[in-house]
C-alpha cells in the first residue's frame, strides 16, 4: 500500500474514532434532517401545488422532490460541519505534527471527506430509499443516467469537501465561513425552492454552489426519466468544477507549504 493511501486511510479512521464513537451518533444525524424534512414538507402541502409553475411538482411526487433535495443536501452538509471541526484540529496542535511529518496532505483531506460524507448520511440515506421505494409510482428514472448522476453528485461533494477543508484548516477564525456556507447553501441551491422561480440576484448566487446542479440533476433524473443528453450540461459543468477545486486544492496546500516553511506559522489567512 503506498504512502497516499495509507494517510487516506488513517485518516478516515482518525475522524471515525473522533466523531462517530458511540452509536447514539447515528440517531442524531437521522433526527435533525428528518425534523427539517417533515416541516418543509407539511408547509409545501398547504399551498395549491396545481398552480405551480414547475410541471414536474404535483401533490403526489411532493415528498419525492423534497427527500431528493435534502438528501443531496446531507451529502454537502456535513461536509461543511466537518471541515469548521477539521479545524480545530489546527487549534489543538494535530495539523502541526501533519505538516512535521511525510503524510500527504492531499490524502489527509480526501479521507477527511470521504468519512465525514459516508458516515454521517447513512442512516439518512435508509430512510431516504425506503421512501423512495413506498412512492415508487412517482418514480421514472433510467437505470443509467441515475447511476451518472449518483456518482458524480458524489464527487462533487467530495471534491467541496475537500475544498473546504484547504480552507478551514488555515484560517485563524473560521466561524464566519461556517455561517456562510452553511445555511445559504441550504437557501440559494434549490433544496426547498426550484431555482428557476428566484429572481436574478439569487439566481447569481447559486451558481456558485456546487449543490445547485447536483440536486437539479438528481430531481430530473429521478421524476422526469432524463437521459444522458438531457443532462449533458450537468456532466460538462460537474467535471469543470472538479478541475477547478482540484487545481484550487493543490494550489491552497502548496503556497501554504511555502507559508510554513518560510514563517513558522500555519495561519495563512
Amino acid at each position: 500500500m503506498n504512502a497516499f493511501l495509507k494517510s487516506f486511510f488513517a485518516e478516515m479512521m482518525k475522524q471515525h474514532k473522533n466523531y462517530f464513537h458511540s452509536k447514539t451518533i447515528y440517531i442524531s444525524l437521522f433526527i435533525w434532517p428528518l425534523l427539517n424534512f417533515i416541516t418543509t414538507y407539511y408547509s409545501f402541502m398547504s399551498f395549491d401545488l396545481t398552480k405551480s409553475k414547475i410541471s414536474y411538482i404535483t401533490s403526489q411526487n411532493m415528498i419525492v422532490y423534497l427527500l431528493l433535495g435534502y438528501m443531496c443536501m446531507s451529502c454537502f452538509r456535513t461536509l461543511v460541519q466537518s471541515a469548521w471541526n477539521f479545524s480545530f484540529e489546527r487549534m489543538s496542535g494535530t495539523l502541526e505534527l501533519i505538516y512535521l511529518s511525510p503524510t500527504n496532505r492531499a490524502a489527509v483531506l480526501l479521507g477527511n471527506a470521504v468519512s465525514s460524507m459516508f458516515e454521517s448520511v447513512i442512516v439518512m440515506l435508509i430512510f431516504s430509499v425506503s421512501m423512495l421505494f413506498m412512492n415508487r409510482e412517482v418514480i421514472s428514472m433510467k437505470l443509467f443516467p441515475f447511476l451518472a448522476v449518483f456518482f458524480i453528485t458524489m464527487a462533487l461533494a467530495v471534491i467541496w469537501g475537500m475544498f473546504l477543508n484547504s480552507i478551514f484548516l488555515f484560517s485563524r477564525d473560521t466561524g464566519f465561513l461556517f455561517t456562510i456556507l452553511e445555511e445559504p447553501m441550504e437557501i440559494f441551491s434549490g433544496v426547498k425552492v426550484p431555482t428557476s422561480l428566484f429572481p436574478f440576484w439569487a439566481k447569481v448566487i447559486s451558481v456558485v454552489f456546487p449543490l445547485t446542479y447536483a440536486i437539479d440533476a438528481v430531481r430530473k433524473v429521478v421524476l422526469l426519466g432524463s437521459s444522458f443528453y438531457e443532462i449533458r450540461w450537468f456532466l460538462v459543468i460537474s467535471v469543470a468544477i472538479i478541475v477547478i477545486l482540484l487545481v484550487t486544492i493543490l494550489m491552497i496546500l502548496k503556497i501554504v507549504e511555502r507559508h510554513v516553511r518560510l514563517t513558522g506559522n500555519i495561519n495563512l489567512f
